[in-house]
């Protein structure tokens, strides 16, 4: 009758449970499954709700909300935020407590003297804080009263129960709720070992002997929901606070929103209409009597811009540049943004898209909803006063510069197993060293069979064995949070209403989100490159008017005009010329002889390890050369092939062949471009 009334109680309550207290990889070193393995996981457990609670981070929200939307889960922000030997859980209501969850993390992240208890004090009701220490809730609900505050119970059977019966006292005694979590770091309990293994990687000790505060129970894994009411079969009400908190947490991040920052305009002007007067005079500047195909192709691209809501964002960039060049400070546009005629004509890039055949749609088109990609060149020794331009401007407060996350991968995962095992230094090496950089975990087998140097191997060998298969299990974990090369993250609200900040190991305060992510949320992403070449023209430009009389203006000159330059492009000197100063490059130029603008621009883009690595830099080279004959693989790609002797060879060129034979729209070719060419999912 008893074990009746028990499984009774299990059904009952275990469908109430939901887990509220999760580590995902993003728990830096120490989470051993992925958002999608936790994710997956709980729907397979047919949890209806999942929190994620990395520690004193929220790295992986948009992955987790649209993993957790795919499967039907609902998803719940939070953060494990630890201090000391303190820590509580903070959970966000709605996106008022989403804010407020990112800017306790952002204090944690960015003071030295922070207090946990304090500034659980300061927060409002539109989180909910759960703790398992008797004296922090006692501290922050005498101080904010006791509204949303839960004792946080957690029962590991290889562990002393007794703080959680000491908490279940205590709350009674002061009314204040509990809540039962397992504060999961791994989905399965044979994982504890990967997390053994990650804490040793980041405490910088071995797998055998990490630190016992480094390391939690191997009873922290996802157990179902029937498993956990069981093991709070005597106090069922932590079971059910569980799904009341998971119900009262309902935040919807607004993905694919526009947000721009406010812009200041001369009066009576509008964005559009004041991008429109800029563009127009930027034709009269540089077409005096502009064409029908320059003026069609303008208003074309104001059209896209306007009708994308992308005004804004022209100007912002344009100020900066005006700005630029204010100060005496060159700059140079690059990348896809230079396919723009409405670019050009704000001074953002110097190439003729018109001119060259460049398509728009390979920059912006109709059918595209996030932010198009314009970066800028600064010399390297006066790129910061330009960042410095945008904090002040737009407020130091929503302005941030963007994180890049670094990966455990390839030789840098197997040298930290390695090490986490105790392998001798010159033991690793003797594996590490002759891998390719590039060597991929999961092909090493043909690694060793196609370059020489790989030859022989020990792959099968112990403890190369182990630690080939320990360095595949965390492949392409976060491990730490480094700087963009020039990314920066303009908000028009403070920036941690959206996204946590935190300090590189350099002390540069950067988000937490990456770029992808920050893009995801709406949020402007400008890149401010910093480049050493333009640095040396500017200081070549100065000593030549120092010492000569003569002001130098690039606008006016044509290189290509110029004997002696295109002698020095042909034969491959071109040490100290940015982008074509490479070993590679220069011997590249000798090869195909380069005489012509055209021609430059194609050695450039054949160099890529895309095209090179799939033998169509052999096949134009010799093509070029007249060694192999010109083919077409369908007719119709002669007109637009016939340039680059029937190679694809431009990412353009994957919008004009897609378009052309599979009949898409430009829009749509761009997004298959897209696929091919992005590193993240489409």
């Amino acid at each position: 009758m008893a074990s009746f009334f028990l499984i009774t109680i299990f059904a009952f309550y275990s469908p109430m449970f939901v887990h509220l207290n999760c580590h995902s990889h993003y728990s830096l070193l120490a989470g051993a499954d992925t958002l999608s393995d936790l994710v997956q996981a709980a729907a397979a457990s047919q949890c209806r709700a999942l929190a994620m609670t990395d520690t004193n981070a929220l790295y992986g929200a948009v992955e987790f909300y649209r993993q957790a939307q795919s499967a039907g889960i609902h998803p719940i922000f939070g953060t494990e935020i630890t201090c000391s030997n303190d820590r509580a859980v903070i959970l966000a209501k709605d996106m008022a407590g989403f804010g407020e969850v990112c800017r306790v993390i952002t204090d944690r992240q960015l003071h030295k003297n922070f207090s946990l208890v304090d500034r659980l004090k300061r927060c409002s009701n539109h989180v909910i804080i759960m703790a398992s220490c008797r004296k922090m809730i006692h501290a922050i609900a005498r101080e904010r009263g006791g509204l949303d505050i839960y004792g946080e119970l957690i029962r590991w059977p290889s562990t002393s129960w007794k703080p959680a019966q000491d908490m279940i006292r205590f709350a009674r005694s002061k009314g204040i709720p509990v809540v039962a979590t397992n504060r999961v770091f791994f989905v399965q309990q044979k994982d504890w070992q990967v997390h053994k293994l990650l804490s040793a990687i980041r405490t910088t000790t071995t797998i055998e002997c990490p630190p016992p505060s480094a390391i939690v129970s191997e009873e922290a894994w996802m157990k179902p929901p029937h498993e956990m009411a069981r093991l709070f079969s005597d106090i069922p009400q932590a079971i059910i606070h569980a799904g009341k908190i998971a119900e009262q947490c309902n935040v919807s991040l607004p993905l694919g929103e526009v947000l721009f920052p406010p812009f200041d305009l001369p009066s009576g002007e509008n964005s559009p209409s004041y991008l429109s007067r800029l563009a127009r005079q930027g034709v009269n500047r540089l077409y005096r009597k502009p064409s029908q195909t320059v003026m069609r192709r303008l208003n074309y691209e104001l059209k896209v811009i306007n009708d994308l809501d992308f005004a804004s964002y022209f100007l912002i960039v344009w100020d900066i540049i005006r700005e630029s060049k204010a100060r005496g400070i060159p700059t140079v546009g690059r990348g896809s943004a230079a396919n723009s005629l409405v670019c050009r004509l704000l001074g953002i890039t110097a190439v003729d898209p018109i001119k060259h055949n460049l398509y728009f749609e390979r920059f912006l088109n109709p059918e595209r909803k996030d932010y198009p990609d314009i970066d800028i060149d600064f010399p390297w020794n006066r790129r910061d006063e330009m960042i410095d331009y945008v904090f002040e401007k737009y407020g130091r407060e929503n302005v941030a510069l963007i994180s890049a996350h670094i990966h455990l991968k390839g030789r840098s995962v197997l040298r930290e197993v390695g090490k986490a095992m105790g392998i001798p230094i010159p033991e690793i090496d003797h594996l590490v060293k002759r891998l390719p950089h590039s060597a991929d975990l999961f092909n090493l087998e043909e690694v060793r069979e196609t370059i020489p140097e790989c030859r022989g191997l020990p792959l099968a060998d112990e403890p190369y064995r182990t630690m080939i298969a320990l360095g595949k299990r965390i492949h392409g974990f976060p491990r730490h949070v480094s700087i963009h090369c020039g990314g920066i993250v303009i908000c028009p609200f403070p920036i941690t209403d959206r996204i946590p900040l935190q300090k590189t190991p350099k002390g540069f305060a950067v988000t937490q989100y990456d770029m992808y992510p920050v893009e995801d949320m709406g949020l402007l992403k400008i890149d401010l490159l910093a480049q050493k070449g333009l640095a040396v023209l500017a200081d070549t430009v100065s000593d030549v008017a120092e010492h000569y009389g003569t002001q130098i203006d690039f606008s006016r000159i044509d290189p290509t005009q110029d004997e002696q330059t295109v002698e020095l492009v042909r034969t491959g000197k071109t040490i100290g010329c940015f982008y074509i100063e490479s070993p590679g490059m220069r011997n590249l130029l000798k090869k195909l002889g380069v005489v012509t603008f055209e021609m430059l621009t194609a050695a450039s883009s054949i160099i890529r390890p895309g095209v090179a690595n799939s033998g169509m830099m052999k096949a134009f080279i010799d093509r070029h050369n007249g060694r192999e004959a010109v083919t077409y693989l369908h007719p119709r790609l002669e007109e637009i092939l016939h340039e680059t002797f029937g190679v694809m060879i431009y990412q353009e060129d994957v919008i004009k062949v897609a378009h052309a034979i599979a009949g898409m729209s430009l829009g749509e070719a761009d997004s298959l471009r897209k696929c091919m060419s992005k590193k993240r999912d489409w």
